[in-house]
């Protein structure tokens, strides 16, 4: 039955995957490409953020620090050592993943609200490095609040359509991978009763950090292809709490620790807010915001988790 349930799901993001690959070739609209290529993008940085949160049950609220530091190094690799947008990805990834292997180690020994403290902490601890270090050691290299610029893209919303469905598709390829392994099988166990499955011999602190960094890997990524997207950045924009926020509700909305919630989660907000905002300019964010409310007041465990319950109680 798991097997069964594994591939349907595969079967779903494979048939989405055609389509999206499909899209540049039928619609013209640079418009509809952008919106597309941004709906993409938040389903791999919400799923980014459910790989550790939603299968661990430790709410991270730092997860743009590891963007952010991904933004940079694609930055500095292709302004300061001239490198290529295809050489500097791996590197945003792998400065991400080095820097949570870092900080994980002591705050994934802290759990609950002073984990989600302790990371948003860290948060802004990085977007204040990159606004005073120039100032403060008297060299150039983050430049300030002037952030940096890189070099233009010589290709349209169909290009960062195709990167950022790439990376998505590995992301989800993670989601499979921890849903049918004993790693994935671990961290769920950290999730229900982490006390318990450390007595039962699961090493339950190498887990948690493991995806810990691949969340920061993926994370890292999608930094790099949104700096190289729109050719400039700065601390304030890379390091903003409402990246979090998005990532967050996006996953609450699909429903965490699942499959599909980052997908149905990213693609249900970043279309009401489209549509919204095109009508209702001035108090879209107000309608936006109680669709939220009511999406999770009514749906307490997201859209795909509630959908999934109400099916298991049927089979009962």
């Amino acid at each position: 039955m798991k097997a069964q349930t594994a591939r349907k799901r595969l079967l779903i993001w494979g048939v989405l995957t055609l389509l999206l690959c499909l899209f540049p070739a039928f619609v013209s609209s640079q418009y509809l490409l952008r919106i597309a290529a941004l709906m993409v993008f938040w389903i791999g940085m919400a799923g980014s953020w459910n790989l550790m949160s939603g299968y661990t049950g430790y709410v991270d609220f730092g997860p743009v620090a590891y963007f952010g530091i991904g933004s940079y190094a694609a930055a500095l690799v292709m302004t300061e050592g001239g490198g290529s947008f295809f050489l500097a990805l791996p590197a945003a990834g792998c400065t991400a993943a080095l820097v949570a292997l870092l900080i994980g180690m002591p705050t994934l020994r802290l759990k609950g609200a002073y984990f989600a403290i302790a990371t948003f902490a860290f948060a802004e601890t990085m977007k204040q490095v990159t606004l005073e270090f120039d100032r403060t050691f008297g060299i150039f290299f983050f430049q300030g609040s002037h952030g940096i610029t890189l070099p233009i893209a010589p290709y349209g919303n169909a290009f960062f359509l195709y990167c950022s469905l790439a990376v998505a598709s590995l992301v989800l390829l993670a989601h499979h991978w921890i849903e049918n392994s004993r790693f994935g099988y671990a961290l769920k166990a950290v999730h229900e009763a982490e006390d318990t499955a450390e007595l039962s011999g699961v090493n339950t602190f190498g887990v948690k950090l493991t995806a810990y960094a691949m969340s920061a890997f993926f994370l890292g990524v999608f930094g790099g292809i949104e700096a190289y997207w729109i050719t400039y950045i700065t601390p304030a924009d890379v390091f903003s709490v409402h990246k979090t926020v998005q990532m967050v509700i996006m996953t609450l909305l699909g429903g965490m620790g699942t499959f599909l919630g980052p997908i149905v989660g990213a693609v249900f907000l970043t279309g009401v807010s489209e549509i919204l905002g095109l009508t209702f300019v001035e108090y879209y964010l107000i309608l936006v915001g109680m669709i939220i409310v009511g999406v999770i007041l009514l749906l307490p465990r997201g859209i795909v988790g509630t959908w999934k319950e109400r099916k298991r109680l049927r089979s009962l």
